[in-house]
């Protein structure tokens, strides 16, 4: 289904963006989410909100929304805070393409660096992420937002990996995969799937490291299997991001009618 995206900067604009966040967050407080004054401020000072929109009904289906930031040691960034899709639209490039935009927009402004957060659970955030758009994570954060988050992420913490993407320099060369040692044993299969040893003393590279296909079914199945996922994923990102590896891509195939998702992690 065709879209257009384009640069938001009106107060109600930016009310659609509340609304839409809201709606597929499901946030239940009427305050909760972005705030519109916020946006407009945003957007006319540096940042970027961006608005997707269905050609044939002129529905807003997905937003972006960055802000200008500064890295610890100095230059300017733009802090790519959220981003949205409706589930209707979502596998059909939406998303994609709103960060393509928001790329084109940062280099306009002569900035060389975009960062955002995603949850390290989520592959198909993930596979975009990583995968298509070539960015990289050497930074993990604890239960970022706690447990007051909306449904989309209730039931385990809120941890984050931290997402580069250098816009200026060239897509890396990654290794193959079938090179990558495993973190992870693993045994069962579906939403059963659990890790029965963690591999956290490697010191070669590449390394792979498994997710669950889909956490949302997991989550509905058995809670606890989510968790100890959660738990494990966070040791391990921890401990090999401390040895100075990162996350370069993310590979999600289908064995056997049955879906796998890892990382790829590497030492520069």
């Amino acid at each position: 289904m065709p879209f257009t995206i384009r640069d938001l900067q009106s107060y109600d604009e930016m009310r659609l963006v509340h609304q839409l966040q809201r709606q597929i967050w499901g946030l239940a407080e009427p305050d909760v989410g972005l705030y519109p004054p916020l946006l407009v401020s945003a957007a006319k000072n540096g940042g970027v909100v961006l608005g997707a929109f269905d050609d044939a009904t002129g529905q807003m289906i997905g937003f972006l929304f960055g802000f200008l930031g500064r890295e610890p040691s100095g230059p300017l960034k733009l802090c790519s805070q959220t981003m949205g899709v409706l589930k209707e639209w979502r596998g059909q490039g939406v998303a994609e393409a709103l960060k393509r935009v928001q790329r084109e927009r940062v280099i306009a402004q002569g900035l060389s660096l975009i960062t955002w957060t995603y949850d390290p659970l989520e592959g198909p955030n993930a596979h975009l992420n990583l995968h298509k758009l070539g960015a990289i994570s050497r930074t993990y954060w604890r239960d970022v937002y706690g447990s007051h988050f909306g449904a989309l992420n209730a039931g385990l913490p809120t941890d984050r990996l931290v997402v580069e993407w250098w816009v200026n320099q060239p897509r890396r060369e990654v290794a193959a995969f079938d090179l990558a040692l495993p973190i992870f044993e693993v045994a069962g299969t579906g939403v059963e799937r659990r890790i029965v040893r963690a591999n956290l003393n490697f010191d070669t590279t590449p390394l792979q490291l498994e997710i669950p296909a889909d956490i949302h079914p997991l989550k509905t199945a058995d809670m606890n299997l989510a968790l100890d996922w959660r738990l494990n994923v966070r040791v391990a990102f921890e401990a090999y991001f401390g040895q100075g590896y990162q996350a370069t891509d993310f590979i999600s195939s289908s064995s056997q009618g049955e879906r796998r998702n890892y990382y790829l992690l590497e030492k520069p």
